[in-house]
Formats: structure tokens, C-alpha cells, sequence
């Protein structure tokens, strides 16, 4: 009885390390508006539902490891991923750089966001000369 209480622990903590050890991986999306930001929302934000912008770069940099340079491009829905390096991404500042064409340039250093947040990119659509 006691073997199986000492394995059932070890299991336990290899379980916890492995889950705690985990990547972490930044998700979000890219709308138009009136200026150009980025921030960290929750999940059910209903921004992110809207429509997005297709074709945007994003480039991450954690500031602990900053020659790590991680980038992104969205997709026809505006929507990236971001898998992160290392298992303490989340304790760890970011710098978010954004661009698109037709756009103006997003720049932020914050704190990693968790998962339960994703991260809304609001871009500026540059106006033509003609406006």
C-alpha cells in the first residue's frame, strides 16, 4: 500500500512538471481602427470576433531572451499564433511589434499574456493622399 501511495505521488509531480514545463503560446488577432495599439484581452472579448486584417507581420521578443526573435504572420481572418520559447514565457516581459501594409506600425512591451488572454492588434489604415 505504501509503494503504490509513494508512485502514485511521483506520478503526481511528474505530471504537474510536465503540464507547469508546457509551452506557452500567445494567440490574437488583428483588426482595423482608429489608432494603432496592442493589448491583452480576455478570450471572450467580442473584438475578436471581428473582421480582421490578412497579411500582418508580428514580431515578439522576450525581453529575458532578447536575440530570440519570434514572428507571425496572420492569416485571412486576422488571426496569429505564437508558440513561445522556454517553460517561463509567462513570467517574462514581451515586445510586440506589428505591421501590415496600408497600416500604421503597432509597438508594445508588456507582460506576457496569460492563457486565458489573447492578444487584440488594432492597426490605423494609412489614408491615401486623395482623403
Amino acid at each position: 500500500m505504501k509503494a503504490k501511495l509513494v508512485a502514485l505521488a511521483g506520478l503526481f509531480v511528474f505530471a504537474m512538471l510536465a503540464v507547469g514545463c508546457s509551452p506557452v503560446t500567445v494567440n490574437g488577432k488583428i483588426i482595423a481602427g482608429n489608432l494603432s495599439v496592442i493589448t491583452a484581452v480576455p478570450a471572450t472579448d467580442s473584438r475578436l470576433e471581428g473582421e480582421g486584417v490578412e497579411g500582418a507581420t508580428i514580431t515578439a521578443v522576450q525581453e529575458a531572451r532578447s536575440t530570440v526573435t519570434l514572428t507571425s504572420v496572420s492569416d485571412k481572418e486576422g488571426v496569429f499564433d505564437i508558440p513561445l520559447k522556454g517553460d517561463s514565457a509567462l513570467g517574462q516581459a514581451m515586445s510586440f511589434q506589428v505591421e501590415a501594409e496600408g497600416y500604421l506600425p503597432a509597438r508594445v512591451t508588456m507582460p506576457t499574456p496569460t492563457p486565458h488572454e489573447s492578444l487584440l492588434v488594432v492597426l490605423k489604415p494609412i489614408r491615401s493622399s486623395s482623403e
